[in-house]
């Protein structure tokens, strides 16, 4: 009878530490994907050109390259540019508005995972090929060369 008495016991303990575990993954899970990035592009027009002033501290904060957010900028808008320093100068003029939904679409395919929505991602390539990889959840998914 002793030994059935710390069984129970012992599954009661297992349980209480199981549903310990249990709400800090849903905690954690949660978090990844209701995380806010605060972007303020600054820019500066003047006759012809639109700089960039902030575009090291923009791909910093998305954890990306400043030359690989730079080429996605310049290829989606089909401007001509160029990186000098911590700027990106682009040929033309460009609103605010216009740099925040590229900024957008960039985040949607280039930073953010399709399955937990975290933002804890990397760019890795594999031979031809390059993906995202969530360092929250540990997907992986391909994504388009620019």
């Amino acid at each position: 009878m002793a030994g059935v008495s710390s069984t129970l016991v012992g599954e009661d303990v297992y349980v209480k530490l199981l549903d310990e575990v249990i709400s800090k993954v849903s905690k954690r899970g949660s978090v990844a994907g209701d995380r806010v990035l605060e972007l303020r592009p600054n820019l500066v027009s003047d006759t012809k050109n639109t700089a960039l002033t902030n575009l090291g501290q923009i791909a910093k904060t998305l954890n990306r390259e400043p030359a690989h957010f730079a080429r996605f900028l310049l290829k989606e808008t089909g401007r001509a540019g160029s990186i000098s320093g911590d700027r990106l100068v682009i040929q033309g003029k460009m609103g605010v508005d216009e740099l925040r939904k590229l900024i957008d679409l960039y985040m949607k395919e280039f930073v953010r995972c399709p399955v937990c929505n975290g933002i804890d991602t990397r760019i890795v390539s594999e031979k031809r090929f390059r993906f995202l990889v969530c360092d929250a959840c540990g997907a992986k998914n391909p994504v388009r060369r620019i």
